[in-house]
Protein backbone atom coordinates (compact mmCIF):
# COMPACT_ATOMS: atom_id res chain seq x y z
CA UNK A 1 0.00 0.00 0.00
CA UNK A 2 1.51 3.31 -1.15
CA UNK A 3 0.72 5.32 1.98
CA UNK A 4 1.94 2.75 4.51
CA UNK A 5 5.51 1.49 4.37
CA UNK A 6 4.84 -1.46 6.68
CA UNK A 7 1.88 -2.77 4.66
CA UNK A 8 3.42 -2.02 1.26
CA UNK A 9 4.24 -5.21 -0.70
CA UNK A 10 3.12 -7.26 2.30
CA UNK A 11 3.11 -10.64 0.53
CA UNK A 12 6.58 -10.12 -0.93
CA UNK A 13 7.90 -9.08 2.49
CA UNK A 14 6.58 -12.25 4.09
CA UNK A 15 8.09 -14.33 1.30
CA UNK A 16 11.43 -12.61 1.86
CA UNK A 17 11.28 -13.13 5.62
CA UNK A 18 10.52 -16.81 5.14
CA UNK A 19 13.57 -17.18 2.90
CA UNK A 20 15.99 -15.64 5.39
CA UNK A 21 14.24 -16.43 8.69
CA UNK A 22 13.66 -20.17 8.56
CA UNK A 23 15.52 -20.64 11.85
CA UNK A 24 13.09 -18.26 13.54
CA UNK A 25 10.03 -19.94 12.08
CA UNK A 26 11.02 -23.50 12.96
CA UNK A 27 11.21 -22.73 16.68
CA UNK A 28 8.33 -20.25 16.66
CA UNK A 29 5.94 -22.83 15.19
CA UNK A 30 6.84 -25.30 17.92
CA UNK A 31 6.20 -22.63 20.57
CA UNK A 32 2.86 -21.69 19.00
CA UNK A 33 1.76 -25.33 18.83
CA UNK A 34 2.66 -25.86 22.48
CA UNK A 35 0.84 -22.64 23.39
CA UNK A 36 -2.38 -23.84 21.72
CA UNK A 37 -2.26 -27.06 23.74
CA UNK A 38 -1.29 -25.38 27.00
CA UNK A 39 -4.05 -24.55 29.48
CA UNK A 40 -1.72 -22.35 31.53
CA UNK A 41 0.81 -20.30 29.52
CA UNK A 42 2.44 -19.21 32.78
CA UNK A 43 3.30 -22.79 33.78
CA UNK A 44 6.88 -23.99 33.96
CA UNK A 45 6.26 -26.52 31.19
CA UNK A 46 5.40 -23.73 28.76
CA UNK A 47 8.05 -21.40 30.16
CA UNK A 48 10.65 -23.84 28.86
CA UNK A 49 9.27 -23.23 25.37
CA UNK A 50 9.37 -19.47 25.94
CA UNK A 51 13.04 -19.78 26.84
CA UNK A 52 13.72 -21.84 23.70
CA UNK A 53 11.96 -19.16 21.67
CA UNK A 54 14.01 -16.38 23.25
CA UNK A 55 17.25 -18.20 22.50
CA UNK A 56 16.22 -18.71 18.88
CA UNK A 57 15.08 -15.09 18.63
CA UNK A 58 18.57 -13.75 19.41
CA UNK A 59 18.19 -13.16 23.14
CA UNK A 60 20.42 -16.05 24.23
CA UNK A 61 23.45 -13.83 24.73
CA UNK A 62 21.66 -12.16 27.65
CA UNK A 63 20.55 -15.43 29.23
CA UNK A 64 23.86 -17.11 30.01
CA UNK A 65 24.63 -20.76 29.33
CA UNK A 66 21.93 -23.27 28.42
CA UNK A 67 22.15 -24.66 31.95
CA UNK A 68 21.46 -21.23 33.45
CA UNK A 69 18.79 -20.41 30.86
CA UNK A 70 16.75 -23.45 31.91
CA UNK A 71 17.62 -23.25 35.63
CA UNK A 72 14.38 -22.89 37.60
CA UNK A 73 15.80 -23.62 41.05
CA UNK A 74 18.95 -21.53 41.35
CA UNK A 75 19.65 -17.96 40.27
CA UNK A 76 19.67 -18.56 36.53
CA UNK A 77 17.49 -16.98 33.88
CA UNK A 78 14.79 -19.63 34.20
CA UNK A 79 14.36 -18.89 37.88
CA UNK A 80 14.17 -15.12 37.33
CA UNK A 81 11.70 -15.55 34.48
CA UNK A 82 9.54 -17.85 36.57
CA UNK A 83 9.37 -15.19 39.28
CA UNK A 84 8.48 -12.46 36.76
CA UNK A 85 5.73 -14.58 35.22
CA UNK A 86 4.23 -15.19 38.64
CA UNK A 87 4.09 -11.41 39.13
CA UNK A 88 2.32 -10.70 35.84
CA UNK A 89 0.05 -13.74 35.65
CA UNK A 90 -2.99 -12.21 37.32
CA UNK A 91 -2.83 -8.97 35.31
CA UNK A 92 -2.39 -10.71 31.94
CA UNK A 93 -4.73 -13.70 32.29
CA UNK A 94 -7.74 -11.69 30.97
CA UNK A 95 -5.75 -11.01 27.77
CA UNK A 96 -4.61 -14.54 26.99
CA UNK A 97 -7.48 -15.33 24.62
CA UNK A 98 -7.69 -11.93 22.91
CA UNK A 99 -6.23 -11.03 19.54
CA UNK A 100 -4.85 -7.72 18.29
CA UNK A 101 -7.90 -7.30 16.06
CA UNK A 102 -10.43 -7.47 18.89
CA UNK A 103 -8.79 -6.06 22.01
CA UNK A 104 -9.71 -2.61 23.32
CA UNK A 105 -6.16 -1.42 23.97
CA UNK A 106 -7.02 1.63 26.05
CA UNK A 107 -9.17 -0.49 28.34
CA UNK A 108 -6.29 -2.88 29.00
CA UNK A 109 -3.42 -0.40 28.65
CA UNK A 110 -2.50 -0.52 32.34
CA UNK A 111 -2.19 -4.31 32.26
CA UNK A 112 0.16 -4.26 29.28
CA UNK A 113 2.24 -1.37 30.62
CA UNK A 114 2.66 -2.95 34.06
CA UNK A 115 3.57 -6.36 32.63
CA UNK A 116 6.08 -4.85 30.22
CA UNK A 117 7.71 -2.84 33.00
CA UNK A 118 8.05 -5.91 35.23
CA UNK A 119 9.57 -7.99 32.45
CA UNK A 120 11.91 -5.28 31.17
CA UNK A 121 13.02 -3.62 34.41
CA UNK A 122 16.62 -3.52 35.58
CA UNK A 123 17.72 -4.26 39.13
CA UNK A 124 18.93 -7.31 41.02
CA UNK A 125 16.38 -9.65 39.43
CA UNK A 126 16.72 -8.21 35.91
CA UNK A 127 16.13 -10.70 33.12
CA UNK A 128 19.04 -9.07 31.30
CA UNK A 129 21.39 -10.64 33.81
CA UNK A 130 22.85 -7.20 34.54
CA UNK A 131 21.33 -5.02 37.26
CA UNK A 132 22.09 -1.89 35.20
CA UNK A 133 20.51 -3.10 31.95
CA UNK A 134 16.89 -3.38 30.94
CA UNK A 135 15.32 -6.24 28.98
CA UNK A 136 13.14 -4.22 26.63
CA UNK A 137 13.29 -6.29 23.45
CA UNK A 138 13.20 -9.53 25.42
CA UNK A 139 10.07 -8.33 27.26
CA UNK A 140 8.18 -7.89 23.98
CA UNK A 141 9.29 -11.36 22.85
CA UNK A 142 8.12 -12.95 26.11
CA UNK A 143 4.75 -11.25 25.75
CA UNK A 144 4.55 -12.42 22.14
CA UNK A 145 5.11 -16.05 23.06
CA UNK A 146 2.52 -15.82 25.84
CA UNK A 147 -0.07 -14.68 23.29
CA UNK A 148 1.18 -14.55 19.68
CA UNK A 149 -2.23 -13.40 18.44
CA UNK A 150 -1.99 -10.21 20.50
CA UNK A 151 1.51 -9.07 21.39
CA UNK A 152 3.92 -7.79 18.74
CA UNK A 153 7.69 -7.83 18.94
CA UNK A 154 9.42 -4.45 19.09
CA UNK A 155 13.13 -4.80 18.39
CA UNK A 156 15.64 -2.71 16.44
CA UNK A 157 14.14 -3.50 13.03
CA UNK A 158 10.59 -2.86 14.24
CA UNK A 159 11.69 0.43 15.84
CA UNK A 160 13.00 1.61 12.46
CA UNK A 161 9.75 0.55 10.77
CA UNK A 162 7.57 2.34 13.32
CA UNK A 163 9.69 5.48 13.05
CA UNK A 164 9.49 5.52 9.26
CA UNK A 165 5.79 4.70 9.03
CA UNK A 166 4.25 6.14 12.19
CA UNK A 167 6.75 8.73 13.42
CA UNK A 168 7.48 6.96 16.71
CA UNK A 169 10.93 8.17 17.71
CA UNK A 170 13.48 5.81 19.21
CA UNK A 171 16.86 7.16 20.31
CA UNK A 172 19.94 5.92 18.50
CA UNK A 173 21.84 4.03 21.18
CA UNK A 174 22.30 0.52 22.52
CA UNK A 175 18.90 0.91 24.23
CA UNK A 176 17.09 3.09 21.68
CA UNK A 177 14.41 4.74 23.75
CA UNK A 178 12.23 1.68 24.38
CA UNK A 179 9.50 2.07 26.99
CA UNK A 180 6.22 0.48 28.04
CA UNK A 181 4.33 3.51 26.73
CA UNK A 182 5.99 3.26 23.32
CA UNK A 183 5.30 -0.47 23.24
CA UNK A 184 1.57 0.13 23.66
CA UNK A 185 1.75 2.91 21.05
CA UNK A 186 3.30 0.45 18.62
CA UNK A 187 0.52 -2.02 19.40
CA UNK A 188 -2.03 0.69 18.63
CA UNK A 189 -0.33 1.44 15.30
CA UNK A 190 -0.22 -2.26 14.46
CA UNK A 191 -3.92 -2.60 15.23
CA UNK A 192 -4.70 0.40 13.01
CA UNK A 193 -2.55 -1.01 10.20
CA UNK A 194 -4.30 -4.38 10.30
CA UNK A 195 -7.72 -2.71 10.30
CA UNK A 196 -6.60 -0.55 7.39
CA UNK A 197 -5.45 -3.59 5.46
CA UNK A 198 -8.76 -5.36 6.11
CA UNK A 199 -10.73 -2.38 4.80
CA UNK A 200 -8.66 -2.25 1.63
CA UNK A 201 -8.62 -5.97 0.82
CA UNK A 202 -11.40 -8.46 0.33
CA UNK A 203 -9.27 -11.13 1.97
CA UNK A 204 -8.31 -10.40 5.56
CA UNK A 205 -4.87 -9.69 6.97
CA UNK A 206 -4.63 -13.20 8.42
CA UNK A 207 -4.75 -14.67 4.90
CA UNK A 208 -1.30 -13.21 4.18
CA UNK A 209 0.01 -16.36 5.85
CA UNK A 210 -2.61 -18.91 6.82
CA UNK A 211 -2.01 -20.61 10.15
CA UNK A 212 0.40 -17.98 11.46
CA UNK A 213 -0.69 -15.89 14.49
CA UNK A 214 -1.74 -12.44 13.38
CA UNK A 215 0.81 -10.54 15.48
CA UNK A 216 3.54 -12.75 14.01
CA UNK A 217 2.47 -11.86 10.49
CA UNK A 218 2.80 -8.20 11.40
CA UNK A 219 6.21 -8.84 12.99
CA UNK A 220 7.48 -10.23 9.71
CA UNK A 221 6.42 -7.05 7.96
CA UNK A 222 8.15 -4.74 10.46
CA UNK A 223 11.27 -6.94 10.41
CA UNK A 224 11.70 -6.59 6.66
CA UNK A 225 10.55 -2.95 6.56
CA UNK A 226 13.11 -1.89 9.16
CA UNK A 227 15.94 -4.18 8.10
CA UNK A 228 18.96 -2.74 6.36
CA UNK A 229 19.22 -3.84 2.72
CA UNK A 230 21.69 -6.58 2.00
Amino acid sequence: MKDNLILKNAKKKIEKFNRIGLHYDLVAKAVYEKRQLCADPFSQSFTRYVIAGLISFDIGRMMGTAERAYDFKGKGFGSRLKSKLEQIKEMLEPLMNLSLTEIHLQQHRHRIVNAYVILSDNGEDALSGNSKKHFYVGASKILHFLNPALFIIVDRNAAVAFRKCHGIEFKKSTQPGYSAQKYVKCMECAQEDIQKYNRAHRQGFETLEQGTPIARIYDKLTFITGRKPG
